[in-house]
């Protein structure tokens, strides 16, 4: 559905801008520098703020509260800091020095503002000649004037419907995927983690090992490098974060993903399928403890569309191996077994599946799958189970679609 807020346009005023109006201006430079994500979007990234306030903060009709402020820079991938600070300047109404835009003058209005057109002079009357057929007269020109105007309103409705459909299918069409031949030079492929060591002391219990939480997610239709997301659930301190992503149509290229309290996450696999669409799983072991005020960001190479998923996990310290498939479409089912490795009784894996058009993937018994993503025709899945022996350490399931699979045994 289309959305309607738009982004404001500042008017021209006689004044220097009020501090409401300097403010909104810098929070439109920011959401410009963000790539111009939509309200609604910001508003999804947001939670607790509509895109209706949004949209006002960056009107600068009255200053934002630094609630609706801090979710507007969280949307945008701003420090908070720096502009709390701003946000602070400009509620004491500290006003940078700004030069005063001019105000035209309207055009002058006359009393009669559609000039009515000469009447065609009088003509004598002609004397009838009795043999003559009679002939039909001329369109009187009222008459005339009333045809034409329905002759452009119907030009006019022509035109408006013809550009309205034209716009609809833009709205409809999907995101531009990046050209091939816009990427750099294949970079060598990038071999998955060897398993590390776990730390000095004892291992948590098998029954420690679980699903906690899904932390933060995000997913848009953008052509962008970088993206910002608030976090949704707090993070207990120890914790260990996971992230999957599905970049669409992408480039080869480094993914970095950080968080707001300087968390780094390693990458633990990465594939790309023959149509360019790339799975990635990323982990930051012992995170430290995020509140609803942070963020979790990514940067990655150009990308048609985006999904991203953060989930928590308890009782894994490391990660004991990894192994990744992809496959075209039509098939019947997706496996990572051709690349299988081994696992111990009670690790616990976890498994992220991008797939295009086709059937949703749908994991075989003993797997917990989470919440998908879903954008058109592009979907990010994740599952989770604990191993029951070493010798079946495969993520497999059922699609018909062009998919990409990572399979982590962490422990």
């Amino acid at each position: 559905m289309a959305e309607h807020a738009r982004d404001p346009r500042p008017g021209q005023r006689a004044a220097s801008p009020t501090a409401a109006e300097s403010f909104a201006g810098e929070l439109r430079t920011l959401r410009l520098d963000a790539g111009q994500p939509s309200f609604r979007t910001m508003a999804r990234t947001a939670g607790s703020i509509s895109h209706t306030t949004l949209y006002e903060a960056a009107c600068g009709s009255r200053l934002p509260s630094w609630a609706t402020t801090r979710a507007f820079v969280q949307a945008c991938g701003g420090n908070e800091e720096e502009w709390h600070r701003r946000w602070s300047a400009a509620v004491n109404g500290e006003r940078p020095a700004v030069p005063a835009v001019p105000v035209l003058p309207a055009p002058a209005v006359t009393s009669d503002p559609e000039p009515r057109p000469s009447r065609p002079p009088a003509v004598p009357p002609v004397p009838s000649v009795p043999s003559a057929p009679s002939l039909p007269s001329a369109v009187p020109y009222p008459h005339r004037r009333r045809i034409w105007t329905h002759a452009l309103s119907l030009l006019v409705g022509l035109l408006l419907g013809v550009f309205g459909t034209l716009g609809l299918l833009a709205i409809r069409a999907p995101a531009a995927q990046p050209d091939a031949r816009t990427c750099p030079s294949a970079e060598p492929d990038t071999p998955d983690p060897q398993p590390t060591p776990a730390p000095d002391g004892a291992t948590p219990s098998t029954e420690a090992r679980s699903w906690i939480a899904r932390t933060a997610y995000d997913q848009q239709a953008a052509s962008s490098t970088r993206l910002a997301t608030p976090v949704h659930v707090a993070v207990t301190p120890g914790d260990t974060l996971v992230v999957a992503m599905m970049l669409t149509g992408t480039c080869p290229g480094p993914v970095k993903v950080t968080d707001s309290r300087g968390d780094r996450f390693q990458v633990l696999g990465d594939v790309t399928d023959s149509l360019r669409h790339r799975v990635l799983v990323l982990a930051a072991f012992g995170a430290t403890a995020l509140t609803t005020t942070d963020s979790i960001r990514a940067d990655y190479p150009r990308a048609g569309e985006y999904h991203m998923t953060v989930d928590e996990f308890r009782g894994v310290t490391t990660v004991r191996a990894v192994t990744r498939a992809s496959g075209d479409a039509g098939g019947t089912d997706f496996t990572t077994a051709a690349t299988a490795t081994t696992c111990d009784p009670g690790d616990l894996l976890v498994s992220a599946v991008g797939s295009n058009t086709g059937t949703a993937p749908e994991f075989g018994t003993g797997w917990t799958t989470l919440p998908a993503l879903q954008l058109s025709s592009y979907r990010l899945t994740t599952a989770h189970r604990i191993a029951t022996d070493a010798e079946h350490c495969v993520a497999a399931g059922r699609t018909t679609s062009q998919w990409g699979a990572v399979l982590a045994a962490l422990r």
